[in-house]
């Protein structure tokens, strides 16, 4: 499923570590790299404390599983930060490292955002309605839906969901369509 997803993602990509940071500098956004240096901070569990020092908006480069990030990131980096371990280990693999570094910069946004009444949006609001736009053109299936959606982005979208996760009536399809009938009759 993250393959289906991954093409919903706006991947930029770069000729150079210089070129990377001076898009990151463009956009406003600070630059935080992952580093296993004494240099780097904790990115431990506490949310409210990683949201006092987290940026409005940031870009985060995650290092190779060996050599880490270069050195022209790290020299640029506007703050390097590293996950805490126990046991015998230093460093996760980096599939696994950037979804953990990615959801406590998640979960700390979320914190900052429930604490402070003025705090803005995740996104601007023209970049939104462009991402908006753009799935709602990718959802169609038909001409009339494109129509319907086209309107419905330009009039600001539909409210969003407070839980994502697929009601229950909807569920046993989907679990019925992962396993051969045979085997989900039986249950």
């Amino acid at each position: 499923r993250a393959q289906i997803y991954a093409g919903h993602l706006d991947v930029k990509t770069f000729k150079s570590a210089r070129a990377c940071i001076e898009a990151v500098r463009q956009d406003g956004r600070a630059l935080w790299v992952t580093d296993l240096s004494q240099a780097a901070i904790p990115l431990d569990s506490n949310v409210a404390l990683l949201a006092k020092i987290l940026p409005p908006r940031v870009a985060v480069v995650v290092g190779s599983e060996g050599a880490g990030v270069s050195k022209t990131m790290l020299d640029a980096a506007d703050r390097r930060i590293f996950l805490p371990m126990v046991g015998f280990t230093e460093s996760f693999n980096i599939s696994v490292a950037a979804a953990l570094v990615l959801q406590r910069l998640l979960d700390a946004a979320g914190f900052k955002r429930s604490t402070n009444e003025h705090s803005q949006d995740h996104l601007p609001q023209e970049e939104m309605a462009r991402l908006r736009l753009k799935w709602y053109l990718e959802l169609a299936r038909s001409e009339e839906q494109r129509e319907v959606f086209i309107k419905l982005a330009l009039a600001g979208g539909a409210p969003t969901f407070d839980d994502t996760r697929r009601p229950e009536e909807h569920r046993e399809e989907q679990r019925a369509s992962g396993m051969r009938k045979s085997a989900y009759l039986a249950e």
